[in-house]
């Protein structure tokens, strides 16, 4: 017992920068730090566009918010666990013993800051980034808030990959130009709506692979914490589908970018020696068969982290390169 108070006691750090990178969980930031990145490039390469302004708001809203969403769900993962061992000493929350009034500041302070910066960049785009805006930010808070949110039902892989792999991405070519992909008008009787359906559909295209690649960061998650979450009764898409599909979903994810990347090739939506990139489908399928193999939480969930994070690479790059050329 006494060994227990004295962890207790030692875990007590309160909000050093070390507890709130973790409370914020900084190293999954890549999730939204790569959509963000190659839309950026993207814009640049295919639209000869790039507003410096706009992009250093959208990446501090970006940023700012994902962080936000971050420390509500390990917030709401603390309150509304079941399993006092995970509670105590596998949350951030419970493992350093964070007051619950710090937390609150913390999340609404982030929340502020990402509000007041999307506000300015409304103002320097167009109006209509005000509604996506407001959507964006409903499902990132309702993601993890609220007495059924999005990430304890069998949606939150949907979810996650078409606003983080398709949401940030579009944004991050819009803020660049909005003309590129719809604008809208006022007058005083009249509203109207200009869609650039054409790049609309080019740029979901060229996001597909971030949208199953961050899907699967989520269900590669929720594979690997079946147990954990069905004793604090959390019915994630896992529970429902069982483990045995889920893992032929989370390999049908992974193969898809590669497929994307060929067309991407052959159809010249990027230069023909881009298809050398597929090379890094190896690394890629050894990454999955080691994932196949053990869903362990601690180690080969990283393996879904690694394969988003080699594609990106992988894409980040060619874009670079093909700036030059």
């Amino acid at each position: 017992m006494r060994s227990i108070i004295l962890l207790k006691t030692k875990q007590n750090k309160g909000f050093s920068l070390p507890v709130f990178l973790e409370f914020v969980e900084i190293k999954t930031k890549v999730a939204s730090f790569f959509p963000m990145m190659i839309g950026i490039l993207w814009s640049l390469y295919r639209y000869q566009k790039i507003d410096w302004l706009s992009t250093s708001l959208f990446a501090l809203a970006v940023l700012s918010f994902d962080m936000c969403t971050t420390a509500i769900n390990n917030t709401m993962d603390y309150y509304k666990a079941h399993d006092m061992t995970y509670r105590e000493t596998a949350n951030v929350v419970g493992k350093y013993q964070l007051k619950a009034k710090r937390v609150v500041e913390i999340i609404v302070g982030l929340l502020l800051f990402s509000i007041l910066v999307s506000l300015g960049l409304v103002w320097q785009t167009d109006l209509v980034l005000l509604p996506m805006g407001i959507v964006c930010f409903l499902i990132g808070i309702f993601y993890t808030f609220g007495p059924l949110p999005l990430s304890r039902l069998p949606l939150g892989e949907v979810f996650s990959g078409l606003t983080m792999g398709f949401g940030i991405f579009f944004l991050a070519v819009f803020v660049q130009e909005p003309a590129l992909l719809v604008t809208s008008q006022w007058s005083k009787d009249i509203f109207s709506l200009h869609l650039a359906w054409k790049h609309c559909l080019e740029v979901l295209f060229m996001s597909l692979p971030l949208v199953c690649l961050i899907a699967n960061i989520m269900l590669a998650n929720n594979i690997c914490d079946l147990e954990e979450d069905l004793r604090n009764k959390r019915r994630t898409l896992v529970s429902y589908i069982g483990q045995k599909d889920s893992l032929l979903l989370y390999a049908a994810l992974a193969f898809f970018p590669w497929v994307c990347w060929l067309l991407y090739g052959l159809t010249g939506f990027l230069p023909l020696w881009s298809l050398l990139g597929l090379v890094c489908a190896y690394p890629a399928y050894k990454s999955l068969r080691r994932f196949l193999k053990k869903q362990i939480k601690r180690e080969t969930f990283i393996e879904a982290v690694k394969s988003f994070v080699l594609y990106s690479l992988l894409y980040s790059l060619t874009l670079l390169v093909a700036l030059f050329f």
